[in-house]
């Protein structure tokens, strides 16, 4: 059997210091992750993560170079992930509407949307730590 293809895009927003992501809090946990999710059906990666953070933190972004991307497998599933760094040029963050902030859409637990010092992230459970430990080595001096 083939494994099925997904690609999924994250932005990196970081502007005056700080760096805009999304804390969950579910039943195994609390961590933190980077704005962004999967490329739908016709969608280019760029048209997908304007999309996810129009969805996700109610802001339009300008995608500028591609940060990071990595390949992981699961069972049945290969999953293509990039990160790309992006700037805020409109919109205002924490309008977002998308499926995760709406009830009974299924989604364990709660997404909320912060803004958090670069220097800080180190001690975050922020996931992908390899991508978090990136950011950190490339945007605090």
């Amino acid at each position: 059997m083939s494994k099925s293809i997904q690609n999924r895009v994250r932005a990196v927003i970081i502007d005056n210091n700080k760096i805009i992501l999304i804390k969950r809090v579910r039943s195994n946990g609390t961590y933190w992750v980077f704005p962004g999710g999967g490329v739908e059906k016709g969608e280019d990666k760029i048209q997908a993560l304007k999309r996810e953070c129009k969805e996700e933190l109610g802001i339009d972004v300008k995608v500028d170079d591609l940060f990071f991307n990595k390949k992981v497998e699961e069972s049945d599933i290969i999953q293509d992930q990039y990160w790309y760094l992006c700037r805020q040029i409109g919109g205002r963050l924490g309008t977002g509407e998308g499926p995760e902030f709406q009830k009974d859409k299924g989604y364990d637990g709660t997404h909320n949307i912060e803004s958090i010092l670069v220097k800080d992230i180190k001690n975050l459970d922020l996931l992908p730590k390899e991508v978090r430990d990136l950011v950190y080595s490339k945007f605090v001096n």
